[in-house]
């Protein structure tokens, strides 16, 4: 576990935007939005232990959006994972995975609501606490609480707290990739291994109406059947330059909505799960996507005729890139990584 006492990381089936539990709204303790940038890496050991779950079959959205926290501290945080190839993936990117079990701040970006006495226990011992995407008990004594904006309502908390689209969490990858201007395929994209099975559906749906440049994205867990007739990416590695190169993207509900809105990309949010229509519905009312609920069942036919009626809509498509972009600056990870260095 890397050190991260009396909590044992579940693999969890990763949703960003887990359903509210509670309606009541107060005016939570919050933190300053422009700060600035992180400093130098320390001499020795880390000061942040960041511990996420993730993998094939769960999809790497909490690992990603860590890494992003874990470039602008420049390096000086260590992953505490327990899945082999969630390991490879952030050591490809120059990351430890070995855990770090004297740094003095845990980020805790896990799918498992976090309770009180696992954020008690870490603090016990002289840690601070920063929970990210997480319902649990644990953030009403969390030293700091970041909510991305993917939950139409986050339970109140009187703890140090980070929201909004200014607090969205990219990779350099994603920021880098900003600059692509060659736009024309269609990036279909069911998450990390699709457990619905819904991708060769979709994808020959959108074939038969004629959607030209079909990309489908088959995540590094999906084990389901190749769509016919498309052209297929299997590769993580170049997934983000593939959406910023697309005109549109169809997706699930999670993290890739965020990338897209900052590379303007607009796009169609399939929601398949029940939990997500509310705060799928949220998402889209600020314009960077549309949606279409397939929670219970396919809608190809409705799927088929709103993306070709958006993709006739040129106008329509260039204010939801601007919007997209306006609303995700991509400064989100400096901003947390110097509110964590604030509270180390």
């Amino acid at each position: 576990m890397g050190g991260v006492a009396g909590r044992r990381v579940t693999l969890w089936p990763a949703a960003s935007g887990k359903p509210a539990r509670r309606r009541t709204l107060s005016m939570p303790a919050t933190i300053a939005t422009d700060y600035p940038a992180s400093g130098a890496p320390r001499a020795s050991g880390a000061l942040v232990e960041i511990v996420a779950d993730g993998g094939p079959l769960l999809g790497y959205g909490h690992v990603g959006r860590c890494l992003a926290v874990w470039e602008a501290l420049d390096g000086d945080a260590a992953f505490a994972v327990t899945d082999a190839a969630v390991a490879a993936f952030v050591q490809a990117r120059g990351a430890r995975a070995g855990g770090a079990p004297s740094a003095p701040v845990v980020l805790l970006d896990s799918a498992e609501p976090t309770g009180l006495a696992a954020v008690q226990s870490l603090q016990a011992a002289g840690r601070r606490v920063v929970l990210l995407d997480d319902l649990g008990a644990g953030r009403d004594v969390a030293d700091l609480v970041v909510d991305p904006p993917t939950a139409a309502l986050w339970p109140p908390t009187e703890r140090p707290r980070l929201a909004g689209f200014e607090h969205v969490l990219l990779r350099r990858e994603v920021l880098d990739a900003s600059r692509a201007a060659d736009r024309r395929g269609i990036l279909l994209a069911l998450g990390g291994s699709d457990p619905t099975g819904l991708t060769p559906v979709l994808a020959a749906a959108l074939a038969a109406a004629g959607v030209d440049g079909l990309v489908a994205n088959l995540g590094p867990g999906y084990g389901g059947a190749a769509p016919d007739g498309v052209t297929l990416l299997r590769d993580p590695a170049v997934f983000v330059a593939t959406l910023a190169r697309s005109r549109l993207l169809v997706a699930t509900y999670g993290h890739s909505l965020l990338e897209a809105a900052h590379l303007g990309v607009p796009a169609v949010i399939v929601v398949t799960r029940p939990e997500h229509r509310e705060h799928a519905a949220a998402f889209s009312t600020h314009n960077t996507a549309r949606l279409i609920d397939m929670s219970d069942g396919p809608r190809t036919d409705e799927l088929a005729q709103l993306v070709t009626e958006t993709l006739a809509q040129p106008a329509r498509l260039a204010a939801m890139a601007r919007r997209g972009r306006a609303l995700v600056d991509g400064r989100g990870a400096q901003r947390v990584a110097a509110a964590i260095r604030a509270i180390a």
